[in-house]
Protein backbone atom coordinates (compact mmCIF):
# COMPACT_ATOMS: atom_id res chain seq x y z
CA UNK A 1 0.00 0.00 0.00
CA UNK A 2 1.08 3.71 -0.68
CA UNK A 3 2.33 5.55 1.95
CA UNK A 4 0.27 8.16 3.54
CA UNK A 5 0.34 11.32 1.32
CA UNK A 6 1.26 14.26 4.69
CA UNK A 7 0.54 18.05 4.23
CA UNK A 8 1.17 20.71 6.87
CA UNK A 9 -0.63 23.41 6.87
CA UNK A 10 0.70 26.84 6.84
CA UNK A 11 1.52 27.95 10.57
CA UNK A 12 -0.91 31.31 11.92
CA UNK A 13 1.04 34.24 11.13
CA UNK A 14 1.79 37.38 13.32
CA UNK A 15 2.15 40.62 12.43
CA UNK A 16 2.48 41.38 8.61
CA UNK A 17 3.86 44.50 6.60
CA UNK A 18 0.47 44.53 4.70
CA UNK A 19 -2.40 42.05 2.67
CA UNK A 20 0.03 41.78 -0.29
CA UNK A 21 2.95 40.09 1.13
CA UNK A 22 1.02 38.32 3.66
CA UNK A 23 -1.46 37.22 0.87
CA UNK A 24 1.92 36.34 -1.82
CA UNK A 25 3.33 34.55 1.29
CA UNK A 26 -0.24 32.10 1.44
CA UNK A 27 -0.08 31.31 -1.52
CA UNK A 28 3.88 30.28 -2.12
CA UNK A 29 2.89 27.93 0.88
CA UNK A 30 -0.04 26.40 -0.62
CA UNK A 31 2.17 25.59 -4.07
CA UNK A 32 4.66 23.89 -2.05
CA UNK A 33 2.21 22.11 -0.02
CA UNK A 34 0.80 21.07 -3.74
CA UNK A 35 3.85 19.84 -4.96
CA UNK A 36 4.22 17.39 -1.97
CA UNK A 37 0.98 15.96 -2.40
CA UNK A 38 2.16 15.50 -6.14
CA UNK A 39 5.95 13.86 -5.13
CA UNK A 40 4.24 12.08 -2.38
CA UNK A 41 1.75 10.40 -4.94
CA UNK A 42 4.24 10.02 -7.80
CA UNK A 43 6.46 7.72 -4.82
CA UNK A 44 3.52 5.97 -3.66
CA UNK A 45 2.51 5.09 -7.42
CA UNK A 46 5.91 3.84 -8.47
CA UNK A 47 5.77 1.92 -5.53
CA UNK A 48 2.76 0.15 -6.67
CA UNK A 49 3.84 -0.52 -9.62
CA UNK A 50 7.46 -1.80 -8.57
CA UNK A 51 9.49 0.58 -9.61
CA UNK A 52 12.22 2.73 -8.92
CA UNK A 53 10.99 5.90 -8.15
CA UNK A 54 14.53 7.71 -8.79
CA UNK A 55 14.68 5.93 -12.17
CA UNK A 56 10.99 7.27 -13.17
CA UNK A 57 11.75 10.30 -11.95
CA UNK A 58 14.51 10.61 -14.35
CA UNK A 59 11.99 8.93 -16.98
CA UNK A 60 9.26 12.11 -15.90
CA UNK A 61 12.58 14.84 -16.50
CA UNK A 62 13.09 13.57 -19.37
CA UNK A 63 9.35 13.55 -20.71
CA UNK A 64 8.89 17.14 -19.77
CA UNK A 65 11.91 18.09 -21.75
CA UNK A 66 10.34 16.17 -24.66
CA UNK A 67 7.25 18.22 -24.01
CA UNK A 68 9.61 21.26 -23.97
CA UNK A 69 10.88 20.41 -27.13
CA UNK A 70 8.04 20.06 -29.31
CA UNK A 71 7.43 24.09 -29.04
CA UNK A 72 3.98 23.91 -27.61
CA UNK A 73 4.57 25.23 -24.88
CA UNK A 74 6.25 28.18 -27.10
CA UNK A 75 3.08 27.93 -28.99
CA UNK A 76 0.66 28.92 -26.07
CA UNK A 77 2.44 31.38 -24.94
CA UNK A 78 2.07 33.27 -28.07
CA UNK A 79 -1.77 32.35 -28.51
CA UNK A 80 -1.58 33.98 -24.72
CA UNK A 81 0.62 37.18 -25.25
CA UNK A 82 -1.77 37.72 -28.59
CA UNK A 83 -4.80 37.10 -26.11
CA UNK A 84 -3.75 39.93 -24.00
CA UNK A 85 -2.68 42.50 -26.87
CA UNK A 86 -6.06 42.63 -28.17
CA UNK A 87 -7.72 42.53 -24.93
CA UNK A 88 -5.47 46.42 -24.46
CA UNK A 89 -7.03 47.17 -27.83
CA UNK A 90 -10.44 46.75 -26.94
CA UNK A 91 -12.65 49.38 -25.82
CA UNK A 92 -13.45 49.40 -22.32
CA UNK A 93 -16.86 48.15 -21.67
CA UNK A 94 -16.74 46.37 -25.29
CA UNK A 95 -17.48 42.73 -24.28
CA UNK A 96 -18.12 41.45 -28.14
CA UNK A 97 -14.34 42.92 -28.82
CA UNK A 98 -12.70 41.14 -25.65
CA UNK A 99 -15.26 37.93 -26.42
CA UNK A 100 -13.61 37.77 -30.55
CA UNK A 101 -10.04 37.87 -28.53
CA UNK A 102 -10.87 35.06 -26.29
CA UNK A 103 -12.25 32.86 -29.02
CA UNK A 104 -8.87 33.79 -31.72
CA UNK A 105 -7.07 32.50 -28.50
CA UNK A 106 -9.34 29.24 -27.68
CA UNK A 107 -8.95 28.78 -31.50
CA UNK A 108 -5.26 29.05 -31.41
CA UNK A 109 -4.34 27.21 -28.60
CA UNK A 110 -6.52 24.00 -29.96
CA UNK A 111 -4.88 24.19 -33.27
CA UNK A 112 -1.03 24.39 -31.60
CA UNK A 113 -2.60 21.39 -29.18
CA UNK A 114 -3.42 19.50 -32.32
CA UNK A 115 -0.33 20.50 -34.24
CA UNK A 116 1.62 19.13 -31.32
CA UNK A 117 -0.17 16.07 -30.58
CA UNK A 118 1.88 13.53 -32.49
CA UNK A 119 4.85 14.52 -31.04
CA UNK A 120 3.54 14.40 -27.28
CA UNK A 121 2.28 11.37 -27.98
CA UNK A 122 5.84 10.26 -28.99
CA UNK A 123 7.09 12.04 -25.88
CA UNK A 124 4.21 9.60 -23.38
CA UNK A 125 5.65 6.70 -25.58
CA UNK A 126 8.94 7.13 -24.78
CA UNK A 127 8.64 7.89 -20.93
CA UNK A 128 6.25 4.73 -21.18
CA UNK A 129 9.10 2.65 -22.44
CA UNK A 130 11.92 4.29 -20.20
CA UNK A 131 9.92 3.77 -17.02
CA UNK A 132 8.65 -0.47 -17.64
CA UNK A 133 12.52 -1.32 -19.03
CA UNK A 134 14.66 0.83 -16.66
CA UNK A 135 13.14 0.97 -13.45
CA UNK A 136 10.99 -2.20 -12.72
CA UNK A 137 8.96 -4.54 -14.04
CA UNK A 138 6.54 -4.26 -16.91
CA UNK A 139 3.65 -5.93 -15.44
CA UNK A 140 4.15 -5.91 -11.84
CA UNK A 141 3.59 -8.98 -9.48
CA UNK A 142 0.49 -7.99 -7.67
CA UNK A 143 -2.67 -6.30 -9.80
CA UNK A 144 -1.90 -2.47 -8.83
CA UNK A 145 -5.26 -1.20 -9.32
CA UNK A 146 -6.16 -0.97 -5.58
CA UNK A 147 -2.84 0.06 -4.02
CA UNK A 148 -2.89 3.16 -7.20
CA UNK A 149 -6.72 3.61 -6.04
CA UNK A 150 -5.51 4.30 -2.50
CA UNK A 151 -2.76 6.57 -3.90
CA UNK A 152 -5.07 8.78 -5.47
CA UNK A 153 -7.47 8.59 -2.49
CA UNK A 154 -4.49 10.18 -0.35
CA UNK A 155 -3.45 12.44 -2.86
CA UNK A 156 -7.42 13.89 -2.79
CA UNK A 157 -6.91 14.18 0.82
CA UNK A 158 -3.30 15.83 0.38
CA UNK A 159 -4.73 18.46 -1.71
CA UNK A 160 -7.51 19.52 0.32
CA UNK A 161 -5.42 19.61 3.39
CA UNK A 162 -3.47 21.91 1.37
CA UNK A 163 -6.52 24.43 0.35
CA UNK A 164 -7.80 24.50 3.69
CA UNK A 165 -4.79 25.76 4.87
CA UNK A 166 -4.57 28.44 2.06
CA UNK A 167 -7.86 29.26 2.69
CA UNK A 168 -7.04 29.51 6.65
CA UNK A 169 -4.01 31.63 5.72
CA UNK A 170 -6.25 33.98 3.81
CA UNK A 171 -8.30 34.75 6.25
CA UNK A 172 -5.88 35.44 8.58
CA UNK A 173 -4.07 37.86 6.11
CA UNK A 174 -7.40 39.90 6.09
CA UNK A 175 -8.48 39.54 9.92
CA UNK A 176 -11.18 37.34 9.09
CA UNK A 177 -12.94 34.63 11.32
CA UNK A 178 -12.08 31.50 9.25
CA UNK A 179 -15.19 29.25 10.49
CA UNK A 180 -17.41 31.93 9.70
CA UNK A 181 -15.79 32.48 6.12
CA UNK A 182 -16.41 29.22 5.56
CA UNK A 183 -19.98 29.43 6.45
CA UNK A 184 -20.32 32.64 3.77
CA UNK A 185 -18.38 30.22 1.51
CA UNK A 186 -20.46 26.71 1.59
CA UNK A 187 -23.97 29.26 0.74
CA UNK A 188 -21.75 30.95 -1.92
CA UNK A 189 -20.91 27.37 -3.74
CA UNK A 190 -24.24 26.30 -2.82
CA UNK A 191 -25.75 29.54 -4.76
CA UNK A 192 -23.34 29.34 -7.88
CA UNK A 193 -24.13 25.32 -8.17
CA UNK A 194 -27.48 26.05 -8.69
CA UNK A 195 -26.74 28.64 -11.40
CA UNK A 196 -23.53 27.70 -13.15
CA UNK A 197 -24.06 23.78 -12.87
CA UNK A 198 -27.03 23.03 -15.14
CA UNK A 199 -25.60 25.65 -17.96
CA UNK A 200 -22.00 23.91 -17.89
CA UNK A 201 -24.36 20.47 -18.07
CA UNK A 202 -25.80 22.13 -21.37
CA UNK A 203 -22.85 22.86 -22.94
CA UNK A 204 -21.27 19.83 -22.40
CA UNK A 205 -23.87 18.27 -23.84
CA UNK A 206 -24.33 19.69 -27.05
CA UNK A 207 -19.98 19.15 -27.28
CA UNK A 208 -20.52 15.68 -26.67
CA UNK A 209 -23.14 15.39 -29.37
CA UNK A 210 -21.17 16.78 -31.86
CA UNK A 211 -18.27 14.91 -31.33
CA UNK A 212 -20.29 11.76 -31.45
CA UNK A 213 -21.46 13.02 -34.90
CA UNK A 214 -18.18 13.49 -35.94
CA UNK A 215 -17.02 10.05 -34.92
CA UNK A 216 -20.45 8.17 -36.52
CA UNK A 217 -18.72 10.79 -39.88
CA UNK A 218 -15.38 9.54 -39.23
CA UNK A 219 -15.47 6.54 -37.39
CA UNK A 220 -11.98 4.83 -36.38
CA UNK A 221 -9.69 3.47 -37.12
CA UNK A 222 -8.50 6.59 -39.14
CA UNK A 223 -5.48 7.28 -41.88
CA UNK A 224 -3.69 10.37 -41.88
CA UNK A 225 -6.14 12.32 -43.75
CA UNK A 226 -9.27 10.72 -41.58
CA UNK A 227 -7.53 12.26 -38.44
CA UNK A 228 -7.84 15.33 -39.82
CA UNK A 229 -11.22 15.15 -41.27
CA UNK A 230 -12.30 14.43 -37.87
CA UNK A 231 -10.26 16.84 -36.22
CA UNK A 232 -12.24 19.69 -38.55
CA UNK A 233 -15.38 18.44 -37.84
CA UNK A 234 -14.92 18.73 -34.12
CA UNK A 235 -12.89 22.13 -33.93
CA UNK A 236 -16.43 24.24 -33.99
CA UNK A 237 -18.59 22.42 -31.70
CA UNK A 238 -14.94 22.77 -29.19
CA UNK A 239 -15.72 26.27 -30.11
CA UNK A 240 -19.04 26.40 -29.22
CA UNK A 241 -18.47 25.45 -26.36
CA UNK A 242 -15.79 27.37 -25.20
CA UNK A 243 -18.59 30.33 -26.22
CA UNK A 244 -20.89 28.67 -24.22
CA UNK A 245 -19.10 27.88 -20.98
CA UNK A 246 -17.42 31.36 -20.97
CA UNK A 247 -21.10 32.67 -21.48
CA UNK A 248 -22.39 30.87 -18.40
CA UNK A 249 -19.73 32.34 -16.29
CA UNK A 250 -20.90 35.47 -17.41
CA UNK A 251 -24.78 34.67 -16.07
CA UNK A 252 -25.96 38.05 -14.14
CA UNK A 253 -27.00 35.61 -10.90
CA UNK A 254 -23.37 34.76 -10.27
CA UNK A 255 -22.77 38.24 -9.44
CA UNK A 256 -25.31 38.48 -7.38
CA UNK A 257 -23.60 35.09 -5.73
CA UNK A 258 -20.67 36.94 -4.95
CA UNK A 259 -21.89 40.06 -3.89
CA UNK A 260 -24.01 38.15 -1.23
CA UNK A 261 -21.05 36.59 -0.40
CA UNK A 262 -19.34 39.98 0.34
CA UNK A 263 -22.30 40.89 2.86
CA UNK A 264 -22.38 37.24 4.46
CA UNK A 265 -18.43 37.74 5.22
CA UNK A 266 -18.31 41.98 6.22
CA UNK A 267 -18.93 42.71 8.79
CA UNK A 268 -19.76 39.18 10.00
CA UNK A 269 -16.75 37.45 9.89
CA UNK A 270 -14.22 40.74 10.86
CA UNK A 271 -12.00 39.60 13.99
CA UNK A 272 -12.80 42.80 16.44
CA UNK A 273 -9.13 44.66 17.86
CA UNK A 274 -8.96 43.63 21.29
CA UNK A 275 -9.94 46.76 23.10
CA UNK A 276 -6.72 48.88 24.24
Amino acid sequence: MPPAAVCVRPPGRGPHAGRNPCKREAKGEAKDCGAGCKETFQAAKDGCLDRDHACVEACRLTRVQCRLASGLDGLIDDCNDALEARRALCPAGDDDCIDGAQIDAFECRDAARDRKKPRLKECRRDFRTCAQEACGPASPAEPPAACIGAAIGAAKTCATNCKEGYQVAKDECRNLDHDCVELCRADRHTCRGLILDPALAVCAAALQLGVDGCEALHPPPRDIVAKIAFLLCVDPFQVNAFICRDDAHEIPGLVACQEAFRSCVIPACVISPPAP
